[in-house]
């Protein structure tokens, strides 16, 4: 198992409580979220799919956001990028960028924070790129919408020294070539440069950037993430639901369930003590090294995430904990407290919950 070291802190700050913000990091975030509700209309009524969330990321920092699927990790970066699709909405909450709510921002004031200030780098590179058009003319349009003043012959010079940038070789004959052309891996170094190219880049969402990619592509593309974001000292917010990837990758991580944020921790601190059964469900879910068992016969969570539109009356991880005590847990949402310095977690029973190992034999 390789942990990131946490970034040297400068500071720390939290407080505990309603409207809490976990950050624990450099003195200055990057972004914070405060209360954010994001819902959706039903028959049934209202289904908030983001409940509440406090969250923040520190300038130069990779926070890892991991969850299972259907826990709102994709709908939290398409609030950040005002994406939500309808008729989704925002009802509540603050996301604060630069100094400014971007949900107090009109869709024109938006604009030029895409793909200029905050950038987005999804799983599957074929639905980001367009397959009728060349590589290059997808890179240069994004220079186009975001440095007008350039000149044709100066956006591809851009486009190739970026491509050679994340690792391309041939970037001039790249430039060239049409999506279907190339292997997954190039294309999702071909999606990193048109993210970055604009060269002003702050915040990185990275969602499940290397899902769709094999186990070797995986991890030069991981590397490829890891040294960029230190080149740059951008922000980066890692969305995936793998544990592995987050153990190698990220400085603190945020556990998130049925929209909202169950656990914030730094790297090895989650690793070494996971507060929130969840959490600790996660990770001895993870295969082992040198244990031949079929999938099937991997621990695992019992049940699933329960539908967003019918959640417990108290915590909302209640009925798959093994830990829930019916006067307590099915009554009441925990808060969000604060365990140690840095390190916040949302369950009525973390402090009697009996000390956690993860197994030598794990392989995250």
């Amino acid at each position: 198992m390789k942990h990131v070291a946490p970034i040297p802190a400068e500071s720390q700050t939290g407080t505990s409580g309603s409207g809490t913000t976990a950050f624990h990091g450099a003195a200055e975030p990057a972004l914070e979220i405060r209360g954010l509700q994001v819902r959706f209309p039903s028959d049934q009524g209202p289904v908030s799919v983001i409940d509440g969330i406090d969250l923040s990321i520190a300038k130069g920092e990779i926070l890892g956001l991991v969850g299972e699927s259907g826990c709102g990790k994709t709908m939290l970066a398409r609030s950040i990028l005002r994406l939500i699709p309808p008729p989704g909405r925002v009802t509540g909450g603050k996301i604060m960028f630069d100094g400014v709510d971007l949900l107090g921002l009109n869709h024109e004031r938006m604009r030029p924070i895409r793909g200029d200030k905050i950038a987005i780098v999804l799983q599957e590179p074929m639905t980001s790129l367009n397959p009728a058009l060349r590589i290059g003319d997808q890179i240069t349009e994004v220079l186009k919408a975001h440095r007008p003043l350039l000149s044709q012959a100066e956006r591809n010079a851009l486009a190739s020294d970026l491509l050679e940038q994340v690792g391309i070789q041939m970037a001039s004959q790249r430039l060239t070539q049409y999506p279907h052309e190339l292997s997954g891996g190039i294309r999702q170094r071909v999606v990193i440069a048109m993210a970055l190219v604009c060269g002003d880049v702050r915040l990185l969402i990275a969602d499940e950037p290397t899902t769709a990619l094999d186990v070797t592509i995986q991890a030069q593309i991981l590397e490829l993430f890891t040294r960029l974001q230190a080149e740059r000292r951008m922000a980066v917010l890692l969305i995936t639901h793998d544990l592995g990837v987050i153990a190698q990758t990220a400085h603190r991580v945020a556990v998130m369930y049925a929209g909202r944020i169950v656990e914030i921790a730094e790297v090895n601190q989650l690793f070494d003590s996971p507060r929130h059964p969840y959490t600790r469900g996660l990770l001895l879910s993870l295969p082992r090294r040198g244990v031949g068992l079929p999938k099937s016969q991997l621990p695992a969570i019992a049940g699933s995430v329960p539908k967003l539109s019918n959640l417990p009356s108290g915590c909302s991880f209640y009925d798959r904990c093994p830990h829930h005590l019916e006067d307590r847990c099915q009554v009441s949402v925990p808060a969000l407290e604060e365990t140690r310095p840095g390190s916040w977690v949302r369950c009525h029973r973390w402090r009697e919950l009996p000390a956690f190992e993860l197994p030598a034999d794990v392989k995250p």
